[in-house]
């Protein structure tokens, strides 16, 4: 099914820019203040299959076309009804790539990106596509969407991979007591995410460990594998719940006991992303939480 590609008019991240020289960089913020804060509630809006909320960032008179069948879908009510019958038939997760913003008029956008889908059941699908905005009372709207390719990636592929790009990187959590660095990077072909941290307490290593993050194309869903120098390891299962990444992981130590927890990572920008660790177990007994840190790429 093609018709969620209106959806791949959210911006996550971009460049904006602008063919005037003249053009006051205030307002050029200003821009991409509110379209942002656009973007926001519509990803929010699509994966909690809010048609009614996605339909609102559309113009009252935009206009959608199919690429499958070239049925024209026009008004805001028109495509609400169509994301409504899309989400009962397949829900899904939305997450996207910009690749360009740019600000053609004060009153107009144009946007380029691709989009990445991922259904309960069923292989992702992958779009490019072109997006119109028109600022309308102060607001940024989707005016029209034109679908420059699409396909479906086999779920072994890295495509299902790259909505954790943002991972990739040297990254450095440290207080007066300990110092945790990690680093992330690609292995050949981008199939796999491989990363390695270290704890040191006051300038002595004092764990070490690998972790390997990949796509399991049985199950549909990215899944992670941990091992430490103490003799531990576990296994976690990845899910995107809005602007969020959650982990789902069970362990075994290095003295048998098993352990569990749900770790949530949050993307603030290409330099910073923060974390907590929650419900935890250690042999069914609830342990403390870790409260919500910042790490930063180094």
């Amino acid at each position: 099914m093609v018709r969620f590609l209106a959806a791949t008019c959210v911006v996550v991240a971009f460049a904006l820019t602008s063919p005037a020289k003249a053009q006051d960089m205030s307002d050029v913020e200003q821009v991409a203040t509110a379209i942002r804060q656009g973007v926001e509630s519509y990803v929010a809006a699509y994966n909690q299959g809010d048609a009614a909320g996605v339909a609102s960032r559309w113009s009252p008179t935009a206009v959608y076309v199919d690429s499958q069948t070239g049925q024209r879908i026009q008004g805001r009510q028109a495509i609400e009804a169509m994301f409504s019958e899309l989400f009962q038939e397949a829900p899904a997760q939305l997450s996207v790539k910009v690749e360009a913003i740019r600000l053609i008029t004060p009153e107009v956008a144009i946007e380029d990106g691709i989009a990445f889908v991922t259904y309960e059941q069923g292989a992702p699908t992958i779009s490019k596509y072109t997006a119109v905005y028109l600022k309308q009372n102060s607001d940024w709207l989707l005016d029209s969407v034109r679908e420059q390719e699409v396909f479906t990636q086999p779920a072994s592929q890295a495509s299902q991979l790259e909505q954790l790009d943002w991972l990739v990187g040297q990254w450095i959590d440290q207080d007066e007591h300990a110092t945790i660095s990690t680093r992330f990077e690609w292995a050949q072909n981008k199939s796999f995410l491989t990363g390695s941290f270290e704890v040191s307490v006051q300038g002595e290593s004092e764990l070490r460990g690998t972790q390997v993050i990949g796509w399991d194309p049985v199950s549909n869903r990215i899944r992670s594998w941990v091992f430490d120098s103490a003799g531990g390891f576990g296994e976690g299962v990845w899910r995107r719940v809005a602007d969020q990444w959650i982990v789902d992981a069970s362990s075994t130590l290095a003295d048998g006991s098993s352990g569990r927890a749900t770790t949530v990572y949050t993307p603030v920008n290409d330099d910073v992303f923060r974390w907590k660790s929650i419900d935890r177990r250690v042999n069914g007994e609830s342990q403390p939480d870790i409260k919500e840190v910042t790490v930063h790429r180094q």
